[in-house]
């Protein structure tokens, strides 16, 4: 049996509060309501399975709709059971595991199949609203997410990649947190944050999307617990945007999608539509997680979605590849959530921020009763 896997209560209710303006009333905006509804769930009706899929694809499978998500034990013909229980109980997929033990300490894996950056698992359990102290279970011992945070702690090493340490743990720890890596040095939130200002964005992994992903995410942390941004979050901040008018000024093709050379320079390999999305996936992923609730609303933003979203219910039983897939729905779901506070079955927030449209009152009240129906008690302890 897979560990339940316990949701934060923040996170619980199906319909974050949210007050800003909602969306435009025109065709537009109600067909694209629409479609990413359909390409949502046309892909959930897909699960991955443990006999086909390492970790690495079934953690990207988890990203793009949170705690409820399935996998197949054993094969594509085998039962669902809950993904991220089944990964935090030691479940072996395609042979391998994602959770360790050593030395007594629980640790993620990585290399081929498992992670691929330092701190990526912890960054998505954190994006999927896994609660800090949900259940690991590995070889026997039991642990929590917070043992994992320990062990990111750790490993902060400077000069290195800490963008997915910087999602995590500015997600898991409060604002103020200060800790000692094993290195001896002496971290903070905002260290961390510096430290990644630093690093460069062209020929980051993923174009440097997940480096300001983290960097965004970071902010809306810091804001939410203090109000303000001053000191390298400030600095975070004004990088984040010069960044954001970029995307939408110089990289955007005339189809919606986003430039296939990432942040290099505008191209489009109009003969390769994984590419496409795969970038432009990516930086919508970005984009709608960071952007002001109006700029959600504008033509270029509406037109990525749209893009990427006709993409997809296109060809819904075409081999993507899983990493830019994940990330790619994980975009239309936070957009989703954004402008029609629609949240997926299972009442998982996929976005963290502030700004989101105010719901409307008869249909979320319709659509909590129903989210909870589907949903194993476990998941909302």
């Amino acid at each position: 049996e897979p560990m339940p896997t316990v949701l934060e209560a923040t996170s619980r209710g199906g319909i974050a509060e949210g007050n800003a303006p909602r969306p435009p009333a025109n065709q537009r905006f109600n067909r694209l309501k629409s479609r990413v509804s359909q390409t949502l769930a046309a892909y959930q009706r897909r699960p991955l399975n443990t006999a086909q899929h390492t970790p690495w694809e079934v953690m990207h499978g988890f990203i793009a709709f949170g705690i409820p998500s399935k996998v197949r034990v054993g094969g594509p013909s085998g039962d669902p059971i809950n993904s991220i229980g089944w990964m935090n109980s030691g479940g072996r997929c395609k042979g391998q595991v994602m959770l360790a033990t050593e030395d007594e300490r629980l640790v993620a894996m990585r290399g081929v199949g498992v992670q691929g950056h330092q701190a990526q698992y912890l960054a998505i359990l954190a994006q999927c609203r896994v609660a800090l102290n949900s259940p690991i279970q590995v070889e026997g011992t039991e642990f929590t997410v917070a043992d994992l945070v320990e062990e990111e702690k750790l490993a902060c090493l400077s000069g290195t990649e800490l963008t997915f340490a910087l999602i995590g743990l500015a997600h898991y720890l409060p604002t103020d947190a200060e800790w000692t890596a094993r290195d001896g040095q002496i971290w903070t939130l905002e260290r961390l944050v510096s430290e990644e200002i630093e690093q460069p964005i062209r020929g980051a992994p993923c174009g440097g999307t997940h480096r300001l992903f983290g960097l965004s995410y970071a902010c809306q942390r810091r804001l939410r617990a203090t109000g303000t941004l001053d000191g390298h979050y400030a600095r975070a901040d004004h990088f984040v945007r010069d960044y954001q008018r970029f995307a939408l000024t110089k990289l955007q093709n005339s189809d919606g999608s986003f430039s296939t050379e990432w942040f290099k320079y505008p191209a489009d390999r109009e003969d390769d539509v994984d590419r496409k999305v795969q970038t432009t996936g990516h930086i919508l992923e970005w984009l709608v997680g960071s952007l002001e609730q109006d700029q959600l609303y504008q033509s270029r933003v509406v037109s990525a979605v749209e893009f990427l979203s006709a993409a997809l219910l296109r060809e819904p039983s075409r081999e993507w590849k899983l990493g830019p897939l994940g990330h790619a729905l994980h975009a239309l779901t936070i957009y989703q959530e954004r402008v029609w506070a629609n949240v997926l079955p299972g009442g998982i927030a996929a976005y963290s921020g502030s700004m989101k449209a105010a719901p409307d009152a008869a249909r979320t009240a319709t659509r909590i009763e129903m989210d909870h129906s589907e949903v194993p008690d476990s998941l909302l302890r």
